[in-house]
């Protein structure tokens, strides 16, 4: 379900004497790197954009007029037709390049692929293994992995499995739906246990070396070249202070007491 967080965070400066650059934000739901917290905007990735946005607009009026969680492929859609959006996090691929303007990375992103450990144990060192295997993959349609396993032939043999999102392959995989599953390394055990699932019961079987890379965040083509820089400047700032890091500790950590339960004081 799409959520819309319509000028719910506004910048604007009283001092300025110029309109304020309007932008929208567009994102899929990722926790903890961006999620939807009861209709608010929450995780890492999230405040970090928000703090540059904040300290950009002390020399640049800035209104984000909408934040939007949309499934991935909508996302992407308006983030390449649309000018003055600022979409969140993707992989930076040879595809990709010339689609959007690259502002700065904000995380770190490897994916493994899960089984159940109540499963007969899958052994492979390389992917391309598994195209001989009797094995159902399930990955997010339009999705980086979706394409680099289409590429090596793993769509026709008929082992892909479309899911629309994470939480669906979380459901789908406990449910014996697919054998395997793409999950973030260091949120896999989390993010079960965070739709009622025994995030123990997750066995990794080998990691998509290839697709290794951090996230970006990136402007749509048609916005201003100054606002670019703003920003780019601005996320070089935060990161050297250490604001970047800092959060991703944070909201890592609450997502996985919060999930599994131990839950932080005051939570």
């Amino acid at each position: 379900m799409a959520w819309a967080v319509v000028a719910m965070v506004v910048y604007f400066s009283p001092q300025a004497k110029a309109d304020p650059a309007r932008i929208q934000i567009v994102t899929q739901s990722f926790a903890p790197l961006q999620w939807d917290n009861n209709g608010k905007p929450d995780g890492y990735v999230s405040a970090f954009m928000l703090a540059v946005a904040e300290r950009v607009n002390r020399t640049m009026p800035v209104k984000i007029s909408a934040y939007e969680f949309l499934p991935w492929k909508r996302a992407m859609l308006v983030a390449e037709t649309q000018p003055n959006v600022l979409f969140f996090s993707i992989s930076r691929t040879p595809e990709r390049e010339e689609k959007f303007i690259w502002v700065g990375e904000v995380s770190p992103y490897g994916q493994n692929l899960y089984q159940l450990s109540s499963a007969p144990r899958i052994s492979v060192d390389r992917i391309d293994e598994l195209l001989d295997l009797k094995v159902r993959i399930g990955v997010q349609n339009g999705g980086n992995l979706h394409s680099y396993l289409r590429k090596r032939g793993f769509e026709d043999a008929g082992k892909l499995v479309p899911i629309t999102d994470y939480h669906q392959g979380i459901e789908m995989l406990f449910l014996n739906r697919v054998d395997l599953l793409p999950l973030t390394g260091f949120l896999a055990k989390a993010s079960a246990c965070k739709q009622g699932y025994d995030g123990n019961l997750l066995r990794p079987v080998i990691l998509v070396k290839d697709l290794a890379r951090p996230l970006w965040a990136v402007f749509s083509k048609g916005t201003d070249p100054a606002l670019v820089a703003a920003f780019r400047q601005e996320m070089a700032n935060l990161k050297a202070a250490g604001y970047l890091e800092a959060q991703i500790r944070e909201h890592q950590l609450n997502w996985q007491t919060l999930a599994c339960g131990a839950l932080t004081a005051g939570k």
